[in-house]
């Protein structure tokens, strides 16, 4: 076996795309992105099953979240040691997941070969030419991925991202003021003396939590695939009857509107019954509740006299690779090492991110965690968030909607023309 001397460089720190400028190979070196799979093929032809392994020394950037560096670090190092055919000098910078793209998009050529982004990002990269196509190893993964991660990854029948864990909320309760069966209707939860100033919080002036009501009810938001920017069905009867049981629900003495963290620090003092909230609040709830706090998916919600599940939008943090990389082979494969079951595993227990993939998430070890087990409960539930550019206009306009109703200024009087000119918003500023 030929020796091989891995190099890396950890950087600290969110680092602008201009900050990198100078570092690893010139993406003008790159090979263009339909080349992955030809290269690859001609490396498997070429060489005899008893040849000596050619190694190709590559540079790769790595941009991961601040909490991801050293389980990222360890597992690049374990790549490097299955694949004598690279000779890998890696760095790794920290960059969130949201930043990551807007930073591949204002410089390209110094961004990071392999980055998190949000699956619901992910088309609209693909359409500037952004991302390379992830093909080379990832039927080790596809089989136990469900439908939705998916189909939230794949554009024009080419995979662009490795999905690693669902991004979405569920609901947290007290079981000291709510019962599992409670917990399963939010007409019951409303109803219930419990003792509790407030009995449930959501948040009705954020876009990414009001559409649980509309979605849930049966609208469609860019039609039932998500892929059409002129159709937003908010303002036909069943988003009338979502519209109406929003507005009521905003009039109740036991609700509370979590806007700048009021619900959570009530919930935490014991003063709430349940709140909408994500993974990420967990660590703190449990120190503040213990053994009181419940996690489960989102109750029914008897919307238009029928009850029906609150369905929110559900993304999936995502391993992606530039179009532009020098190594496309190696990053594509890096890329579907760091989101394999080992590494899906060991990032959740550091990290706390939930594993998408199906033979993780039946675990004893994710099914047994509560939290774990609501995410996703509710990411099976939930619907997958548009990923077409045109989402972009939906977020403002469902926002200011929110922030109507819970102002006043939005009442049942007047709902059915907020509601069209909310979808005028969304639709409307159509260039196309």
């Amino acid at each position: 076996m030929k020796m091989k001397k891995l190099s890396a460089i950890l950087l600290s720190g969110v680092l602008s795309a201009s900050a990198l400028v100078g570092c690893g190979d010139s993406a003008q070196n790159a090979a263009p992105a339909a080349t992955a799979d030809t290269e690859a093929s001609a490396q498997t032809e070429a060489a005899p099953a008893d040849a000596p392994v050619e190694t190709q020394d590559v540079t790769l950037k790595i941009w991961v979240p601040e909490e991801a560096v050293d389980d990222t670090d360890a597992a690049v190092k374990a790549f490097d040691d299955l694949h004598d055919e690279f000779n890998i000098t890696y760095e790794i910078a920290v960059v969130g997941i949201d930043e990551a793209p807007q930073q591949l998009n204002t410089d390209p050529d110094t961004a990071a070969d392999i980055f998190y982004t949000p699956s619901g990002g992910v088309a609209d990269l693909v359409n500037k030419g952004l991302l390379l196509p992830i093909t080379k190893d990832f039927e080790t993964i596809a089989s136990d991925l469900p439908e939705s991660a998916l189909s939230a990854v794949t554009v024009d029948g080419l995979t662009y991202a490795a999905p690693f864990s669902p991004n979405t909320y569920f609901m947290y309760y007290n079981k000291d003021l709510l019962t599992a069966d409670d917990v399963k209707s939010l007409e019951t939860i409303l109803a219930k003396d419990t003792g509790a100033k407030y009995n449930f919080s959501t948040n009705i002036t954020n876009s990414w939590y009001i559409e649980s009501f509309f979605l849930g009810a049966g609208c469609t938001l860019f039609g039932p695939d998500g892929k059409d920017p002129s159709e937003c069905s908010w303002n036909d009867a069943t988003g009338l009857a979502a519209a109406e049981y929003i507005i009521d629900l905003a009039a109740n003495p036991k609700y509370l509107e979590n806007k700048d963290g009021v619900g959570g620090a009530e919930f935490k003092e014991g003063n709430l019954a349940a709140i909408t909230d994500g993974a990420w609040s967990a660590p703190s709830y449990k120190e503040s509740l213990g053994d009181k706090l419940g996690a489960v998916a989102l109750p029914t919600a008897n919307i238009g006299g029928k009850d029906v599940q609150l369905s929110n939008f559900v993304d999936f943090k995502t391993i992606t690779v530039k179009s532009t990389t020098a190594y496309p082979l190696a990053a594509q494969q890096l890329a579907v090492y760091l989101a394999n079951p080992e590494n899906s595993l060991i990032r959740f227990q550091n990290q706390g991110d939930v594993p998408v993939l199906n033979s993780l998430a039946s675990s004893a070890e994710i099914a047994g965690d509560e939290v774990a087990a609501a995410l996703n409960a509710q990411a099976s539930k939930a619907t997958n968030q548009p990923s077409i550019s045109k989402m972009g206009d939906y977020w403002t306009p469902a926002q200011a909607f929110g922030e109507g109703v819970i102002s006043g200024e939005i009442t049942k009087a007047n709902v059915q023309e907020k509601l069209d000119a909310l979808v005028d918003s969304i639709t409307g500023t159509l260039t196309e």
